[in-house]
């Protein structure tokens, strides 16, 4: 199997009821731009290299508790064409989920979702829009950095792929308009 076969990219219908209550809740709550975790510090706020605002879901409301009971559903319900993809299903528990809002300028440089303070197997991304210009996601040969798949995401766009070091990837700056998305990591 080759590098760009572990990424599944996937189109799925997701329910316009839950996609604008979720993107109504992302505008009110990410205030806030994302830290870049790892190595088991707190984060480290670089807009150099992420420029996005957003947050994570936690248990300290009702709300959160049941937009989380939703993604878990979601991603559960197409976890299974990625498992099967590699014969065995070793993604079994949601590690975290993340609402996401992309400005324009709002990007992510290429970069990988596992560490040692991060036990992250599976990344899942899921779009919830697509009036935007720009936030291509890019993956990159671990290797040598030659870009090897692009994904244009469309609001119902999902992706799986390993958050290891074998997947180094990246969100493309936006240009216009505003990028919803989702994203989580399996363990």
């Amino acid at each position: 199997m080759n590098l760009e076969e572990s990424i599944i990219v996937l189109n799925v219908n997701l329910k316009e009821s839950l996609v604008k209550k979720i993107i109504s809740y992302t505008d009110f709550k990410a205030k806030k731009k994302m830290k870049i975790r790892g190595m088991g510090d707190g984060g480290t706020l670089d807009t150099n290299q992420r420029n996005v605002y957003g947050f994570s879901l936690t248990d300290e409301s009702m709300a959160q508790k049941v937009f989380f009971r939703h993604v878990v559903n979601i991603i559960f319900t197409y976890l299974p064409n990625y498992n099967a993809k590699f014969k065995h299903n070793f993604a079994r528990k949601i590690y975290q989920v993340d609402f996401l809002k992309y400005k324009p300028g709002g990007k992510y440089d290429i970069h990988i979702d596992h560490d040692l303070s991060l036990p992250r197997t599976v990344s899942c991304i899921i779009n919830l829009n697509e009036d935007y210009e720009g936030g291509d996601i890019v993956f990159f040969n671990p290797i040598n950095n030659k870009e090897i798949k692009r994904v244009k995401c469309k609001k119902g766009t999902m992706i799986f792929f390993p958050s290891n070091f074998l997947c180094p990837h990246a969100v493309e700056p936006i240009t216009k308009g505003t990028r919803y998305s989702i994203v989580s990591w399996i363990q």
